[in-house]
């Protein structure tokens, strides 16, 4: 693999590295400026190269030659980053570094995106179309953001208004793997500092088809709607925005089996149905500037939130004996929450410090319905068992965080920074009486990080880093449990403990205007991980638990060489995890019970991943700009194993027992293309086609329940004015 690795990264480097030293009298003759690349990962505006953590940034620019209907999609490439479909093509979700999508935080114009009812983590309900940039934040960035950061942070800003009073836009995307087509308006302007922006879109996906052929029930449709207005002047700015996101999304079917002590098979088979998955948000905010000598910047942001999943669970459970019997099960779930808090920072220039002061709170109020009615059906009168519960749960997370931003001599910038989060949560109602009732759980944590960065030398920074994370269990895990689709339960567990990490990483990068290299070597321990465990003499019954501890080590590489004369940018991504987890399990055998202990490298996610491709841009005449982009995307094999249980046949003989099960997931590679042009007066005009796994692999990612689509054409057209 290693030898692998370094004919696919050094040798296209070299080489063009080679070619364009004997051809450097072309380059002579032009001008090479390196590109500053302005972030806000840091919660006011810095250039990349100063700033302590790994930051990969999705401009407009980048965005608008990848015609995707999905915002998960944008990040396909980013190092260090893996796309989770949770069974669903229409609700893909983001993992960091192999971290679990419910320790990302997804944040949408200050506004966080939390569900405190999922075993998956938030999707990003936002359309495509609306973002003006993407900042992919690696590693715990609790300080700054709070919980939900131990694996990063994906901060979307979205468009604002445009550069004359009324400007219009309009895009199409088609897309053969699910025979949709998406549309995207947006009409904007600017007048006398007063700007607005509304937009519109929706899509009618259907069943996506695989190199296997259709996979049924995989269709989704997306409608969203959002109106920002706003008033920018010389010492501030003000806006008010409303989003309103709704979406229908199915789940393939799902069949299984199991062997009872009889020998005979018992056959299940899962209706899965999202018909609702809404987002609804208004949210408001102001900026004054420079109000004092040493005062530079005040900000305040408010906002609301609704989230609405009402999620359709059909089971038909078919026993061996006696004949013709079956058990239906329809799992009614509705989990609404209502979200509310803001944050207010301030930011202050005292001599070589930069230093930001602040403080956010967010509440989380949900009330969730499940519905089980169960119909047992034999010859003879069907028999129904209505079952029906209420739960009401909140949580409210309050901080306070400083950072302080320290201009050394010698081309050093030193970061120190520290957050105490309180966190008070509770559960108010509950008519299961098997689950805990008024039950709460409050906590308190500091956490910090310290970072420094040298740029002594032209074009080159070197990043030194420690941060600590911290993720609060959520309500789910804590008071309401889950069914999964067969129907078997996952009980909460109120006496969990918070998950907390410590990340160390070392890095630089290198940008002389032709060169771009961005190099990460992290490490990062964690405990308290929140996982589910088999419950010991509850048949086919599992718990929310904490694991001992988990150890990731990995680094991330990004180079690209561009070539002036040619217009061409070879460039290759390749990132390296090793996850390891040790947990302690409890066992039985008769009655006597004993403590196993495993640890396992093997959780799951691909230890190699990568991308290596080469970039076109040419200006040609008449004002028509080309570009292309061929690119082989590419994940080694990776395998979880972990402790199992038989259930049902070692309790009928008082014997409990764990055994080893390992699950693989085939390594893939995928080759594809994609063309774009941009043409009229200020290229008002665009075009792309994207020709994505071309050799029509099937293959299924790492931690994905359904299998990749085949050979497929995404296209995309648009004009702006």
């Amino acid at each position: 693999m290693l030898k692998y690795l370094k004919s696919v990264i050094c040798l296209p480097v070299l080489a063009f590295l080679a070619w364009q030293t004997l051809s450097a009298g072309d380059l002579a003759a032009q001008s090479i400026e390196t590109r500053e690349v302005t972030v806000t990962s840091t919660r006011t505006e810095r250039d990349l190269f100063v700033v302590p953590m790994t930051v990969t940034v999705k401009s407009a620019e980048d965005l608008k030659w990848q015609p995707n209907t999905n915002v998960a999609d944008f990040l396909a490439d980013v190092p260090g980053v893996q796309i989770m479909d949770g069974g669903m093509p229409g609700g893909k979700r983001v993992m960091i570094r192999g971290e679990s999508p419910m320790r990302s935080l997804i944040l949408v114009d200050g506004v966080k995106i939390s569900e405190q009812k999922s075993m998956s983590g938030s999707a990003i309900l936002i359309d495509t179309s609306q973002i003006e940039r993407i900042e992919v934040i690696k590693g715990p960035a609790s300080v700054l953001y709070g919980s939900e950061a131990i694996g990063g942070v994906i901060n979307i800003i979205t468009k604002k208004g445009g550069d004359k009073p009324i400007g219009f836009s309009q895009n199409l995307i088609a897309d053969s793997s699910t025979s949709s087509l998406e549309w995207q308006t947006a009409i904007f302007g600017e007048y006398n500092g007063f700007n607005y922006r509304v937009t519109g879109s929706g899509i009618n996906a259907g069943d996506r088809m695989t190199p296997l052929g259709e996979l049924e029930r995989s269709s989704y449709r997306n409608n969203y709607f959002s109106v920002r207005l706003g008033y920018d002047w010389d010492g501030g700015s003000v806006y008010v925005k409303a989003d309103d996101y709704r979406s229908v999304i199915r789940i393939p079917v799902n069949y299984g089996s199991a062997v009872g002590l009889t020998g005979m098979t018992t056959t299940t088979a899962v209706d899965l149905f999202l018909p609702q998955w809404d987002r609804k948000s208004v949210s408001a905010g102001f900026e004054l500037r420079d109000l004092l000598p040493n005062l530079a910047k005040v900000s305040l942001n408010l906002y609301y939130q609704n989230m609405i999943k009402y999620f359709q669970n059909l089971v038909t459970v078919r026993p061996p004996m006696p004949p013709g019997m079956y058990i239906n099960t329809k799992i009614h779930t509705t989990n609404d929450q209502d979200s509310f808090g803001g944050s207010l920072q301030t930011d202050w220039k005292l001599g070589d410090h930069y230093l930001i002061v602040g403080l956010d709170y967010n509440k989380d109020d949900l009330t969730a319905d499940d519905r089980r009615p169960s119909v047992m059906s034999y010859p003879g009168p069907a028999l129904t068992v209505p079952v029906a519960y209420r739960y009401k749960a909140d949580q409210s997370v309050f901080g306070l965080f400083a950072q302080d931003e320290w201009t050394l001599p010698h081309g050093f910038t030193a970061t120190l920074g520290l957050r105490n989060t309180w966190v008070n949560s509770k559960l108010r109602a509950n008519d299961n009486p098997n689950l805990p009732n008024n039950s709460a759980k409050n906590d308190s944590r500091l956490v910090g990080n310290v970072g420094l960065v040298w740029k002594g030398l032209e074009n080159l920074s070197l990043r030194a880093t420690w941060s600590q994370g911290y993720k609060f269990p959520p309500l789910n895990d804590l008071y309401l449990g889950t069914v999964h689709g067969s129907g078997t339960p996952t009980y909460p567990n109120p006496n969990l403990k918070p998950e907390t990490s410590d990340n160390f990483e070392v890095g630089m990068r290198y940008n002389n205007g032709a060169l771009n290299l961005d190099l990460a070597i992290f490490y990062a321990l964690s405990k308290n991980y929140i996982t589910t465990r088999p419950m010991i003499g509850v048949p086919n019954a599992s718990q929310f638990v904490n694991t001992d501890q988990a150890r990731t080590i990995g680094f991330e590489l990004g180079v690209s060489y561009e070539i002036y004369s040619l217009g061409l940018t070879p460039y290759a991504t390749v990132t390296y995890l090793n996850r390891e987890f040790t947990d302690t399990q409890r066992a039985r055998k008769g009655n006597n019970y004993f403590d196993v202990k495993f640890t396992t490298s093997d959780t799951g996610t691909p230890p190699w991943s990568g991308r290596l491709g080469f970039k076109f841009d040419r200006d040609l005449d008449n004002g028509l700009i080309f570009h292309a982009n061929a690119y082989m995307e590419w994940a080694s094999l990776a395998k979880e194993t972990y402790y199992d249980s038989s259930s049902a046949q070692l309790i009928a003989l008082n014997t409990w027992q764990y055994d080893w099960r390992t699950d693989e997931y085939p390594g893939w590679q995928t080759y594809n293309v994609d063309l774009g042009m941009e043409w009229g007066e200020e290229h008002k005009w665009n075009a792309s086609v994207s020709l994505r796994n071309i050799s029509n692999r099937a293959y299924t990612r790492a931690n994905n329940a359904i299998m990749d689509p085949g050979f497929h054409v995404v296209a995309g057209v648009g004009f702006e004015f």
